[in-house]
This record gives C-alpha cells, structure tokens and sequence, in this order.
C-alpha cells in the first residue's frame, strides 16, 4: 500500500533505486527454502534508534539559595504598601455602607413609626368605646350595677389648706 509521499514522486537528483531503499527498507528473512524475503508487517527502523542516552540524576537537595539583603526591604515594602491600599479602598467604601445601613435604620423607624400611630388610633378608639356614656349604662345593666345611695356616698375633705387635694385655687 503506497503512502502519498510515496504516490507522489517528487523530481530529486537521486536514482529511483536508491528512493526505493529508503521509502521501504524492509528486513531480509530467510524462509525455509534458505532464499531472503523481505518481511511485509516489518516496520521501519525510527530514527536514532541505535543511540542510548543516559540520564543522570542531579540531587539538589543540598543546594541553599544564596541570601539577597534586598529581598526583605522588597517584602515589607510589598506588605506596607497592600495595608495602605486596603485601608484606602475601606476609607472609600466606608461611607456608602454607613448611608446604606442608615437608609434601612431610617426605613424601619419610618414602619415602626407609622405601626405605633395605628396601635394609638386603635387605642383611642378602644379608650372612646368604653368611655361613651350609653356603653357604660349598657354594661351596668349587664352586669347588675345601681347607682349607690346618698349614704353609701362619702366625700373627702382635705385637711388643712397645705393639702394635695384643695377646692380653692391658691392666689
């Protein structure tokens, strides 16, 4: 089976002989009959084939680095340096988060605020149910009260003129 290096035959100064020994240079075996035939599933030897390299193994393990004065400075520099530009980058954002968390602070005082203006009206509303006179005589009714006698009635008089309690505004 010919390749297409072998299908295309390029013009070149050499003889067609020695082309052919090139593009198959199969190995000659002898069969039983002792004439050389040359091998069809032989492949072609690879090229530097014959050579053997030896690799030799380099143990560095006990090499030290050689110390550099400088590499310190280099470092704390480096490090100096990526402080000053985190601190920087936080004094930066540092004010947009505060007036975020100040937004949400003020957006819940605003709902409490207006939660505890409906506890009032409904507080008040409660307060002027039970205040209303005609609720009141209805509730007396249901629950068996009387309006009490002139001598169950007995009014405090204060002490003296020093007194909490004093009927006369002092002038």
């Amino acid at each position: 089976m010919a390749t297409l290096a072998q299908s295309l035959r390029w013009k070149d100064s050499r003889s067609e002989e020695d082309l052919l020994e090139t593009q198959a240079p199969y190995e000659a075996l002898e069969n039983e009959a002792g004439s050389a035939a040359v091998d069809p599933y032989c492949l072609r030897p690879l090229p530097n084939e014959e050579l053997y390299l030896y690799i030799k193994r380099i143990d560095n393990t006990g090499v030290v680095r050689q110390h550099d004065p400088s590499s310190g400075r280099v470092a704390w520099k480096a490090i100096g340096g990526s402080c000053i530009a985190a601190s920087l980058l936080v004094g930066l954002l540092l004010p947009s988060a505060y007036r975020l968390l100040a937004g949400y602070q003020i957006d819940r005082l605003k709902q409490a605020h207006e939660q505890s203006i409906k506890e009032l009206k409904t507080l008040e509303y409660e307060e002027a149910r039970h205040i209303n006179m005609d609720r009141m005589l209805e509730l007396a009714k249901t629950k068996d009260f009387v309006a009490p006698t002139t001598e169950q009635v007995q009014f405090l008089q204060p002490k003296g003129k020093d007194s909490v309690a004093s009927l006369n505004p002092k002038k």
